[in-house]
């Protein structure tokens, strides 16, 4: 390769405006300059060509650097468009692209964690959801690109629904153990009550308490979860659970997020691919765990930018926002 084409690679891959945290680019540079320095021929190969490249242009930048390094592991282009690049080519990219996304998230500001009295509204896209009101029978079930808006109040007592744009339906959460006299019916609740273990545990005070409570050493990480769900086996209960914790908790807080992404990169089976997509068709980095599974393996689709989570194969998250009341989406 010339110099002419070396400048127009390298063109090619600058993003147009870097991060503005000089800080958190130069961390993140040190941190994949010490994962080249100790790593086999073939690595140490990847970082000279990239070097060269940068001295020709006189890209110094740590933001530059690290959007090349990216583009060159996790196949990603820096417009956000996924490039194929088969895995035998790269040894190690799962190791380096989860590191790559744990160091860019660590750094990222997350909502603290709500009031007791605050709403959690998500917006998403699902391949079936429950008819919300009084449907019984085969028409209970919507199935196809479902739009589900969701409202739990923080401190898990209420929580609010509405189907493809339709009607807000508000719901009270029994307490475990709750029982409610028959016939008693609560006008604030058009959609009832719901309980069970199921929901409770997945009411947001429930899920932040936990996801903030887990260690951020990513070998205790994974041996606290298959601890709690008595995951003795090859993982698939584990990669599951951090798969429910990425899509049912968007309060998780930066540090966790940067220890579960690097525990991913721990789990036997685990790999990345540059050209998954979510629900919605958005293209993104698929981090997929096919083990001991029957049904062609769970994925987890990240942005390709901001590595967060997107969703997967049967939901998007398509909005997110720590609200004051039910119906209020931002």
């Amino acid at each position: 390769m010339n110099d002419q084409q070396d400048i127009a690679l390298i063109r090619r891959f600058r993003p147009a405006d870097p991060p503005h945290d000089s800080a958190v680019k130069a961390r993140a540079w040190t941190r994949l300059q010490r994962e080249f320095d100790s790593a086999p021929a073939w690595r140490r190969s990847l970082r000279a060509r990239i070097g060269r490249r940068l001295a020709i242009t006189g890209v110094v930048a740590a933001g530059a650097a690290l959007t090349v390094v990216a583009a060159h592991i996790s196949g990603v282009l820096p417009d956000g468009t996924p490039r194929s690049i088969p895995n035998a080519t790269i040894p190690n990219a799962t190791l380096q692209t989860l590191e790559l996304a744990a160091v860019t998230v660590e750094h990222q500001t997350a909502p603290s964690r709500p009031g007791p009295h605050q709403w959690v509204y998500t917006q998403t896209l699902n391949a079936f959801a429950l008819q919300p009101g009084n449907v019984v029978g085969p028409e209970a079930m919507l199935k196809g690109k479902v739009k589900v808006e969701e409202w739990w109040k923080f401190d898990g007592r209420e929580m609010a629904e509405s189907i493809q744009n339709g009607k807000l339906y508000r719901k009270r959460i029994l307490r475990p153990g709750e029982r409610l006299r028959p016939g008693r019916v609560d006008p604030r609740f058009n959609g009832g009550t719901i309980g069970g273990p199921g929901t409770v545990n997945r009411t947001p005070n429930k899920l932040y308490t936990y996801t903030a409570g887990l260690p951020t050493d990513p070998n205790a990480l994974l041996a606290r979860i298959r601890k709690d769900y008595r995951d003795r086996g090859q993982d698939v209960t584990t990669f599951g659970v951090i798969a429910m914790i990425f899509r049912d908790n968007q309060l998780i807080p930066p540090k966790t997020n940067a220890t579960l992404y690097r525990a991913l990169a721990k789990i036997p089976g685990v790999r990345v691919v540059g050209n998954a997509t979510d629900y919605a068709g958005r293209r993104g980095i698929g981090v997929v765990f096919d083990r001991g599974s029957r049904s062609g393996g769970q994925v987890i689709v990240l942005n390709p930018q901001t590595y967060r989570y997107m969703g997967d194969a049967h939901r998007a998250i398509l909005g997110f926002a720590v609200v004051d009341k039910p119906g209020q989406r931002q």
